[in-house]
């Protein structure tokens, strides 16, 4: 019989930023077979949330309480939560640049989703408003790059009218970098916007011309579950 999951919430206090700590975690958390995500909390604490197998779970959690070499724990909070369903276990808190979405009435209404990548706005048009509950998927169809300057426009554009959503900034995630991501068909980010908060993931189902994706909110802390 398998294990069943348990999951906890940890903060780690000392001198646990600027000195690799995070990227340490992860790399541990790969190796225990943990799943989760770490951050550097506004308060110089380390915050880890980790799921997974007891055994996975204590792996880590021994790792945090030592730190890498450089680090020196002063302390550590750890609480019991619930099972998020993370897929991976990644670093949070490295922000990637800017996102907007825009809402555009045009021939179709529709929602222009846009992440920067490499100096430009990456973009994908969502037929219907993002959702932040995971059970459902929203088509997002690839088109074509914009300048981050057209992030703050607002207004009448070919015979439609365009309105900003949402806005604000994202961290990229996953195992692979961007945007080889993005060129491999599946790229993990969490959003920092007034609506849409929290990891997201954007899966491409069929390549083309005009390439089909789905863009999937991801199961964690901000998410609407219905």
């Amino acid at each position: 019989m398998n294990e069943s999951k348990q999951a906890i919430r940890a903060t780690v206090r000392g001198r646990v930023q600027g000195v690799g700590f995070r990227e340490a975690a992860v790399r541990r958390a790969h190796q225990a077979g943990a799943l989760g995500w770490v951050r550097n909390a506004e308060d110089g604490s380390v915050a880890v949330h980790a799921e997974g197998t007891g055994a996975a779970v204590d792996e880590l959690l021994e790792f945090l309480r030592e730190g890498p070499p450089a680090a020196e724990v002063e302390d550590i909070e750890v609480e019991s939560t619930k099972v998020e369903g993370h897929e991976q276990f990644a670093v949070r808190g490295v922000s990637a640049g800017a996102f907007v979405v825009q809402e555009h009435w045009a021939t179709a209404h529709h929602f222009d989703l846009r992440l920067e990548v490499d100096g430009v706005m990456r973009s994908w048009a969502v037929p219907k408003e993002p959702s932040m509950d995971p059970a459902v998927k929203r088509l997002a169809i690839e088109v074509g790059d914009h300048s981050i300057a057209y992030n703050d426009f607002e207004g009448e554009v070919d015979g439609g009218k365009v309105e900003i959503w949402d806005r604000g900034t994202y961290e990229q995630g996953g195992r692979v970098p961007w945007p080889e991501a993005l060129e491999r068909g599946h790229a993990v980010f969490v959003l920092h916007g007034e609506k849409l908060q929290g990891g997201f993931a954007l899966q491409r189902t069929r390549r083309g011309e005009k390439p089909q994706w789905l863009l999937i909110k991801r199961r964690d802390e901000f998410a609407a579950i219905t």
